[in-house]
């Protein structure tokens, strides 16, 4: 008895010390997040967009109320553990109370955003007033029309009368329509017009997983796309007056283009127009493709950099000039009036260029930024930027799965945590100052920024575009000076000249900068591997880079180190997962089968071509060319053996019989043993009883289908499986058919 006394005495003896351990521990944890208050404050607008995305990607609508619970749970949490002076309990209430309003926020967009309504089948006359007009790459217009009234058209029906017998009605959301090449009518933003035009509802993702156009149109209020039938006519002229001030601001835009087309030749007035005034739909494709390849792109994005000029050649106008009156030197605060002078400048320059998501959140951290400047603060700070986000995901929660959010922020993030943590560096290189100093700190400086933005930018370009810029620091060490010191400059001047009639001088000086930004970008996109093409990344890997470089950033000392390992995840997740092996487009007219290997060639069999899904699915798998499926025989590769009727595709010992595209022969005698699934791209019901198959029909039902060959079978994913049943995701077709011509309820 007393040796069983003595046994448990020892084991509360150590309990005792696990104890005591344990506590040290937690009162270690909790001095740390007191330290770091700040920090966490950074971390909340994180957690803000987690809960976002996690709305948005949820694949059924969740519950009305359930934002609403955990906000409150969040919050009653938070408030309960900060009475108690409990750190940790207080840090994770306020992660659940931030997270809860990311929800929250984003099914309110949702609810408050009109409902999608089905597009008509057949022609129609759609009227209503013009928002927009924008010149495309090839010439062609397309008009963007608010809130539109359909109605039938002469000597044809219209599926959105009711019971197919009215007169047509209003819809809630806007619609794009491509106008005929040959229409010369004249446009203005503001005007009522009406066209003949064939509508059709947003298109779904091209693949299962892939960019969904159709969640986006749902929160930029638009209803469908189309093309003109007719001649578009103008009904009525755009109202006068400062009644519509968008009205006025779209005409004032669209005549600066205009005379910036009347001055600069064709590809520099393309730039000029983005730069100034953010229409620049009618840049040739090569040009995109050039500052695509060489890392440039973002300067055809108005965003972060150009208002950045913008408010930066104000301030070191304004500020110097000032100081040459000795009188108002002395007295007033010069630089607090240059940086609301530049913070002007930026309102308008936002204005001016259409006010898009992009802009609107530079401008939003400008204002941080001046803000801090008036009240003698840091200007630019990890809390100002997380402040700034949090702002524009409460205002517009669906930003957090754009491309455009996930990039600028990403790259201020790395731009403001690398610039504290090579603080010291730095200095030296400034050293004493004098010129060589300025020089090499200069140099250096541009060379930081480059390779700052770009890498911590670079995972987001790469699950978006799959394709990665090596030599992007070079092209930008000397575009962005150029574009800083040059074009903007001359443009902004021009912009003042304009109503003087004496701008030209100043546009040309600005078309010979763009004529060498563009001479730059050929140049470096003309670089051996100048841009990459690598697999596409899964939705978690984005997740974990996302993650690891906010840890990073944010949280200070060698713990933020953690943050890189888990972005070394995340990149290396495209590795990880496995790609499915073959893709059926939403039409089936394009079936696509994958390369062996990362590139290698993609195969396609297709009976009506899309060279738009042809593309996207060749970043998917990073392929480096497309081909078509032989006639008769095998494919390069041997991973298809095709005749006039059909082909067999193996591998991993499971065939799949893929139906060739349009084709009246019969399927030769044994083509469907052994097979484990059928691939038609017209309606196949009785083809190969009793084995699964994908045919017109089941894309038509449920959208593109992507299929998995390996580990003894077939795994087959819907693009409707995947997205499931959301307000933006189009009902299935045979529910459509019962109400053919009623809008889409909410909960729908």
């Amino acid at each position: 008895m007393s040796s069983s006394l003595i046994l448990s005495g020892r084991g509360s003896a150590r309990r005792a010390a696990l104890l005591r351990g344990l506590g040290r521990r937690v009162a270690l944890l909790e001095q740390v997040l007191v330290a770091q208050a700040a920090r966490l404050a950074s971390l909340l607008s994180v957690c803000l967009g987690a809960g976002c995305a996690t709305y948005l990607l949820l694949r059924s609508e969740p519950n009305a109320w359930t934002g609403a619970l955990l906000v409150g749970a969040g919050g009653g949490a938070a408030l309960a553990a900060r009475m108690r002076g409990h750190a940790i309990a207080s840090a994770v209430a306020l992660c659940v109370l931030a997270f809860g309003l990311g929800f929250w926020s984003g099914q309110f967009a949702c609810h408050r955003a009109p409902p999608v309504s089905a597009m008509p089948k057949k022609a129609v006359l759609v009227s209503g007033r013009l928002l927009s007009v924008d010149v495309l790459a090839d010439g062609a217009r397309r008009v963007r029309i608010a809130t539109p009234e359909v109605q039938r058209a002469p000597g044809r029906r219209t599926v959105v009368d009711e019971a197919e017998e009215g007169v047509g009605g209003a819809m809630d959301r806007d619609v794009n329509l491509r106008l005929r090449a040959g229409d010369a009518q004249e446009l203005g933003a503001g005007e009522m017009v009406r066209v003949r035009a064939l509508l059709r509802d947003p298109p779904p993702p091209d693949r299962p997983g892939g960019r969904d156009l159709q969640r986006e149109a749902f929160f930029d209020r638009l209803g469908g796309q189309g093309y003109a039938l007719g001649d578009v006519s103008v009904i009525a002229p755009a109202a006068g007056g400062w009644s519509d001030p968008a009205m006025r601001v779209r005409r004032l835009r669209e005549a600066i283009a205009a005379r910036i087309g009347a001055v600069l030749p064709g590809r520099e007035a393309a730039v000029a127009q983005v730069m100034l005034t953010g229409l620049g739909t009618g840049l040739p494709q090569a040009e995109r493709d050039a500052f695509a390849a060489s890392g440039l792109a973002h300067l055809l994005a108005v965003a972060g950099l150009h208002i950045g000029i913008v408010m930066g050649v104000v301030l070191a106008v304004v500020r110097p000039g000032l100081a040459l009156f000795a009188w108002v030197a002395l007295r007033w605060p010069c630089r607090e009036i240059a940086a609301l002078a530049a913070l002007g400048a930026g309102a308008g320059y936002m204005v001016l260029t259409g006010m898009h998501i992009p802009i609107l959140r530079s401008f939003a951290m400008a204002c941080l930024v001046t803000l801090a400047l008036v009240l003698g603060r840091r200007a630019l700070s990890m809390r100002g930027l997380a402040l700034a986000a949090s702002v524009i995901l409460l205002a517009a929660p669906d930003d957090v799965l754009d491309v455009g959010f996930q990039m600028s922020f990403s790259a201020v993030a790395a731009l403001i945590a690398g610039y504290e943590a090579l603080r010291g560096p730095m200095l030296r290189l400034h050293g004493a100052g004098g010129p060589v100093g300025r020089l090499r700190h200069h140099l250096a400086a541009l060379a930081l920024t480059s390779l700052l933005a770009g890498a911590a930018s670079a995972p987001f370009a790469l699950y978006h575009f799959g394709r990665v810029q090596p030599f992007f620091v070079l092209a930008n060490l000397a575009a962005v000076p150029l574009t800083a010191m040059v074009v903007m400059p001359a443009g902004m001047l021009g912009l003042l000249l304009m109503p003087l009639g004496l701008d030209r001088p100043a546009l040309w000086v600005m078309g010979h900068g763009i004529e060498g930004i563009l001479w730059l970008a050929h140049a470096v996109a003309a670089l051996p591997a100048a841009s990459v093409a690598v697999p596409s990344m899964p939705g978690w890997g984005l997740a974990a880079v996302a993650l690891g470089l906010a840890w990073l950033c944010i949280w200070p000392g060698r713990s933020r180190l953690l943050g890189g390992v888990v972005i070394a995840a995340g990149l290396a997740s495209p590795a990880l997962t496995t790609r499915p092996a073959l893709l059926v487009s939403g039409d089936a007219g394009m079936i696509g089968l994958a390369p062996e290997r990362p590139g290698g060639t993609l195969w396609v069999e297709q009976g009506r071509a899309d060279r738009v899904i042809a593309a996207d699915w060749q970043r998917a798998w990073a392929a480096r060319r497309v081909e078509a499926l032989p006639v008769d025989g095998s494919s390069a590769d041997g991973q298809a053996a095709c005749d006039p009727a059909s082909c067999t595709i193996t591998r991993d010992g499971i065939s799949v019989l893929l139906v060739r595209a349009r084709s009246k022969a019969a399927l030769p005698e044994g083509a469907c043993d052994g097979i484990a699934l059928l691939v038609s791209p017209t309606p196949a019901p009785g083809a190969c009883p009793g084995v699964p198959r994908i045919d017109r029909f089941t894309v038509w039902r449920d959208g593109p289908q992507a299929v998995w060959i390996g580990d003894g079978g077939v795994v087959v994913r819907s693009d409707r499986v995947l997205r499931g049943d959301r307000p933006w995701v189009p009902p299935a077709p045979f529910a459509r058919r019962v109400q053919l011509t009623l809008p889409l309820a909410q909960a729908e």
